[in-house]
């Protein structure tokens, strides 16, 4: 999936809504301009197997279990780790940012970046506790008072 058919997509789910939410659809739209400029180009090894290990340790199942009521397979950490095995790198250097002249560097910071640009799609498709609960813009004078 390209990026411009992943933003169609997901700007045909939120225009497909109810003609009274034009403004939750307006803060998404803005919210995916912003978050679809800045992906990161590297992604580390080290970091997607401390991912899928504190996914697997009980603390993370115990966590997954009084969230969701299941046990978790940690298939999203899972397919982060084998893609940072077969694109990313073992450390984080930022001093080699610069150096474009290699074509496969490139191709690999695209395919980065695609793979980041998916995971926000997904997480928007999915949708948040902002669908169902409306933003407070004013403060509540006391808020604890009856």
């Amino acid at each position: 999936m390209s990026k411009e058919n992943g933003l169609t997509e997901i700007w045909n789910q939120i225009s497909s809504t109810a003609d009274g939410d034009i403004e939750i659809r307006e803060r998404t739209a803005k919210a995916i301009k912003e978050e679809s400029s800045s992906y990161p180009t590297t992604i580390s090894v080290v970091s997607a197997l401390d991912d899928l290990i504190s996914c697997f340790a009980i603390g993370g199942q115990v966590k997954h279990y009084y969230r969701y009521g299941s046990y978790t397979t940690c298939e999203r950490q899972r397919s982060k780790f084998w893609f940072a095995l077969k694109n990313g790198t073992f450390f984080n250097n930022e001093e080699d940012e610069t150096n474009f002249n290699d074509i496969g560097e490139l191709e690999k910071r695209k395919k980065v970046q695609e793979f980041y640009k998916n995971w926000l799609l997904e997480d928007k498709a999915k949708g948040s506790s902002e669908d169902v609960w409306n933003e407070r813009r004013k403060p509540l004078n006391s808020p604890f008072k009856e």
